[in-house]
């Protein structure tokens, strides 16, 4: 069986247990009349591939063991990245998630706070309904804690590259946090509570790494050159988001043609029309920072393969690579177009 009929399977088989376990603590953890469970469904209602639900069964599948197990690591895994997106789409003022209108949008800001802070411990006690001894348990809640500051960090360094130089080390730094903590997370987590050896576990994590940057870069292209059913393509430069491609940019591109482009990124977003935008991505386009970020998807994806524990097991290659092509498939007509 190849990896995308195993992770159509897995969806198949696992994912309405996995949200059923989260709806159910959803619903046990409030007062009776709460508007949280509604809001939660609301959200989740939007859909979404469920990556970070599907990485720990398919992770416990590639070490040998009982996917079963690993569906309220699932459901945790999925409920904190739903968390992070409540957020996101509030701080970035983004209107739309999947085509419908964001948590903030749609009950106010106050409540897309509330919601995802609600979310973050649902997380914390989806984890604990993680049966057998408690040391794996207990190692899994700190992974979980941990990995939740990183993405925090994360989401605090992408607003502050704003208002630094553009550098490429600064947005990897900020992308390691923000969005591989949320892939390490179900890979590491799934391998500690499997109790893996501590050089698998560590591995996985180095692999989840190169992969979140894949997923991230992926994310970039897509808002400029793809749809991601947000309110407009090139949602990214409206916001002023320092991209992959941005940052490439701005730190190859002939200073006067820079400081064009940094002044589109720095100005308020209901002030940048749609020309600005279409302005901006054929200017990355043209400049190569679009060649720049396929090129980098190739090296990222190597990098996983190569880390040790997955290079020295058949398994576990076919998960890293299975799941980069899982998340390349979106731009998966630009990459086509290239060869």
């Amino acid at each position: 069986m190849d990896f995308h009929d195993r992770f159509v399977q897995t969806g198949d088989a696992w994912l309405p247990a996995i949200l059923a376990l989260a709806e159910q603590t959803i619903a046990r953890s409030v007062p009776a009349g709460s508007s949280l469970p509604g809001m939660a469904r609301y959200h989740l209602g939007t859909g979404g591939k469920r990556l970070r639900a599907l990485l720990p069964l398919l992770t416990a599948q590639a070490l040998g063991r009982d996917p079963a197990a690993l569906v309220p690591l699932g459901a945790a895994c999925e409920i904190l990245h739903n968390a992070t997106l409540v957020h996101d789409d509030l701080q970035d003022g983004d209107r739309l998630r999947r085509g419908e209108p964001t948590v903030w949008v749609h009950y106010g800001q106050a409540q897309a706070i509330n919601l995802g802070d609600a979310m973050f411990y649902w997380t914390l006690l989806l984890v604990q309904r993680l049966e057998g001894p408690s040391g794996p348990r207990e190692a899994v809640t700190e992974r979980v804690l941990l990995e939740t500051l990183r993405v925090i960090d994360g989401q605090e360094q992408e607003f502050a590259l704003k208002d630094m130089p553009a550098s490429m080390g600064g947005y990897l730094s900020m992308v390691e946090g923000k969005t591989s903590g949320l892939f390490a997370l179900p890979m590491a987590g799934a391998a500690l509570y499997c109790e893996a050896p501590a050089a698998v576990v560590e591995d996985l994590a180095e692999a989840a790494r190169h992969m979140g940057v894949l997923f991230q870069i992926q994310d970039d292209v897509l808002d400029l050159y793809g749809s991601k059913g947000r309110d407009l393509v090139g949602a990214d430069i409206a916001e002023g988001k320092r991209s992959a491609l941005v940052v490439h940019a701005l730190t190859t591109l002939p200073a006067t043609r820079a400081a064009w482009l940094e002044g589109v990124l720095d100005a308020p977003r209901e002030r940048t029309t749609s020309a600005q935008i279409a302005q901006a991505i054929e200017l990355l386009r043209t400049c190569g920072s679009l060649d720049y970020a396929l090129d980098e998807l190739t090296r990222r994806r190597e990098a996983a393969l190569k880390v040790p524990a997955v290079a020295a097991s058949p398994e576990l290659t076919q998960l890293v690579a299975g799941m980069c092509a899982v998340f390349l498939g979106p731009i998966q007509p630009l990459l086509e177009g290239r060869s």
